[in-house]
């Protein structure tokens, strides 16, 4: 008999303490690297991702879990976008996801390659919370965005501490200083730890980085990942190294193939919360979700304006990333057109698809030409422009060369330099910074801004030449 009442005394302390009225479930919804990829797409044979689908799940997870949901994005919104990103700027991204409820984002090293003045201009459009720690300013170390935020849900006091990067090779980071994530993330842990009851990393450092800051930093609960595109199918854990428990690590692929999910389980301490259990995984956005129709409308006003035929072709333009193109020739020419310089060098990228004979619109420009490439220009030398075209290979007009290997033989510009003996030279700015600007110091080339980017140079000469033969 007092074998029996034991076992009920423990069972019924057992389910008190799980159903306890002081315990919390919350819900973080979470997604990364969706390259602004707004439409469903097909992959296998099967029709998936999709913004409205995303909306869709969310809007009926929230209702399923009223007021204990977080939505977080991990970074890389605008890059390798479709038309209607690169048109906007992201602007289109980034109204969806205000209209949606998210609860914080970390740009990624994507969202910089359209300009840091492009980035602050479009996220103060919308009241989505962004959060960026280890990025600031280089010559004053002023911060980006908020290095974190504290939302409380339910009486819990949740902590968003948002870690990302950037590539020092690129234009973009030109004004901006990369600071260690780890170390950075140590350096917050005095203040914001003592204030949450959950701690959140919501990163875009990649995974492997993330399983460095997981034991590295064990004030931390979760860690919210992005930029290596990894399907973490349930959370990977890493175990603190005072043997108390793990920090999990999730990441949710790319391209609104899933939205992640974790449920977290916490219960009323003597001081705030602890986690009781937490658990995660991916949900499909596939075909089996229904698309929001009040986001693709959305969607579809902002990018209604990229079916205007603006221009009009009687052949094919072909395009091509390594070798003399159509299409290649004719950005060149555009641009040499709208700047007016003797010489142009450009990146040699954009899609390769080209454009077929027939009608050309303006959502040909900004699938073309995925970066918003700014245009300088300068004066440079015969044999500067020569010491750029042998270092690396670029679309050019305005002069004709021979190439074998790395050497430029017979180089030839069209127009005559200036009593200085220089030439007027456009170049895409990640030409300009890859060759002069990255070492300012070194040399004395002085570049000057057009107020133009290689997309809407195209765009304006498409509009005047209205016909190509």
């Amino acid at each position: 008999m007092k074998k029996m009442i034991h076992i009920l005394i423990v069972v019924t302390f057992f389910k008190g303490y799980v159903w306890a009225s002081d315990a919390v479930e919350l819900v973080v919804l979470h997604i990364n690297d969706t390259h602004g990829k707004l439409s469903p797409y097909n992959l296998g044979g099967h029709n998936i991702g999709g913004i409205g689908r995303l909306s869709t799940l969310v809007k009926q997870i929230r209702a399923e879990n009223p007021g204990r949901v977080l939505l977080l994005h991990a970074g890389d919104i605008f890059s390798r976008g479709e038309p209607g990103v690169i048109y906007t700027g992201g602007y289109v991204n980034l109204l969806a996801f205000e209209k949606m409820g998210f609860d914080a984002i970390t740009p990624g090293n994507g969202e910089f390659y359209f300009g840091i003045e492009n980035l602050k201009r479009q996220t103060s459009r919308v009241s989505t919370p962004f959060v960026h720690a280890n990025v600031t300013y280089k010559h004053h170390d002023g911060s980006i965005f908020p290095p974190y935020l504290i939302k409380e849900i339910q009486g819990v006091k949740v902590g968003i501490l948002g870690l990302g990067l950037i590539r020092p090779w690129h234009q973009s980071s030109q004004m901006l200083r990369l600071h260690g994530a780890v170390e950075t993330a140590k350096q917050y842990m005095p203040e914001l730890r003592p204030e949450v009851d959950f701690l959140i990393a919501l990163t875009h450092i990649g995974v492997k980085n993330d399983s460095l800051l997981a034991a590295a930093v064990p004030e931390l609960d979760l860690i919210v990942g992005g930029d290596t595109h990894t399907r973490l199918n349930t959370p990977s854990r890493i175990t603190r190294a005072n043997g108390n428990g793990s920090v999990a690590i999730v990441q949710a692929r790319h391209y609104y193939q899933f939205l992640g999910r974790v449920d977290v389980q916490l219960q009323k301490a003597t001081r705030g919360y602890r986690v009781m259990g937490l658990n995660g995984k991916l949900l499909p956005l596939d075909g089996a979700i229904a698309r929001d129709s009040e986001i693709e409308a959305l969607i579809n006003e902002y990018t209604r304006p990229l079916d205007e035929v603006i221009c009009r072709t009687e052949r094919d333009l072909p395009n091509a990333r390594d070798e003399r193109s159509a299409l290649g020739d004719l950005v060149g020419q555009a641009v040499l057109h709208q700047t007016r310089a003797d010489v142009a060098i450009l990146e040699r990228n954009g899609d390769t698809h080209g454009v077929a004979a027939g009608d050309i619109f303006l959502n040909d420009i900004y699938r073309l030409r995925q970066y918003r490439p700014p245009v300088m220009l300068t004066r440079l030398s015969r044999d500067q422009i020569q010491a750029v075209l042998e270092a690396r290979m670029y679309l050019t007009a305005g002069c004709s060369f021979e190439r074998e290997d790395k050497t430029i033989a017979n180089l030839k510009i069209g127009a005559k330099p200036d009593s200085a003996g220089t030439y007027l030279v456009a170049m895409e700015r990640q030409v300009a910074f890859r060759h002069f600007l990255r070492d300012a110091a070194s040399n004395s080339v002085v570049f000057d801004f057009t107020g133009q980017r290689v997309d809407t140079a195209l765009e304006r000469y498409l509009r005047d030449v209205k016909i190509i033969r």
